[in-house]
C-alpha cells in the first residue's frame, strides 16, 4: 500500500480532505466539475475497497485480489454493457468518464491547487486503470451489486 496519489503532493487522505474543502471555493465551471469528479471517484473506491474504503492505493498482492475480483466481474473481453446498468459518468459527477480525462489534463496545466488537483485526478484514474486491466481500460463504472461483489472478495 502507498498513501501518495502519483506525481501529486497529498497523500489521499489529504486529498480528499483539501478536495471536499475546495467544494466551497471552486468557480462553478472546470474547477468544480474536477471536485466532483474526484469526490466521486474517490466514493467509487470506498466501495470497490470495501471494509475502511480508499484511505491507501493498494499495490502488490492486495492490488492483484482487487484486479482480479474487478476482471471476473467484468470478463475477459469486457464490452460496454447493453443493458446501461453500468454506468459512464458518476452520479454525483457533472461529466463522463471520458471527459473527465481530458479536464484532468486541463487541470494539470494549471497553476495552485488547481494542477494538484489535476495530479490527484490522473492518479484515481492511472489506479482505475490498472485495476480495470491496463491504460485506458477504465471507461464504466460497475453495478452496485457488482461493487459489493468485488468488495467482499
Amino acid at each position: 500500500m502507498v498513501d501518495r496519489l502519483g506525481t501529486s503532493k497529498w497523500s489521499v487522505s489529504e486529498a480528499r480532505s483539501w478536495v471536499a474543502r475546495f467544494r466551497h471555493v471552486a468557480d462553478d465551471g472546470p474547477e468544480y466539475d474536477g471536485v466532483e469528479l474526484f469526490l466521486a471517484l474517490s466514493e467509487y473506491l470506498d466501495e470497490l475497497h470495501g471494509g475502511a474504503g480508499f484511505d491507501y492505493v493498494f499495490t502488490g498482492a492486495e492490488q492483484q485480489a482487487l484486479t482480479d475480483a474487478i476482471r471476473k466481474i467484468r470478463g475477459p473481453h469486457p464490452v460496454p454493457d447493453p443493458e446501461g446498468e453500468r454506468l459512464v459518468q458518476p452520479v454525483n459527477a457533472a461529466v463522463t468518464l471520458a471527459d473527465g480525462r481530458a479536464l484532468t489534463t486541463w487541470l494539470e496545466e494549471r497553476d495552485g491547487w488547481q494542477q494538484e488537483l489535476g495530479k490527484a485526478l490522473h492518479a484515481l484514474y492511472s489506479y482505475l486503470d490498472q485495476l480495470y486491466g491496463g491504460p485506458g481500460a477504465f471507461d464504466e463504472l460497475l453495478t452496485t451489486t457488482e461493487r459489493s461483489r468485488v468488495a467482499a472478495r
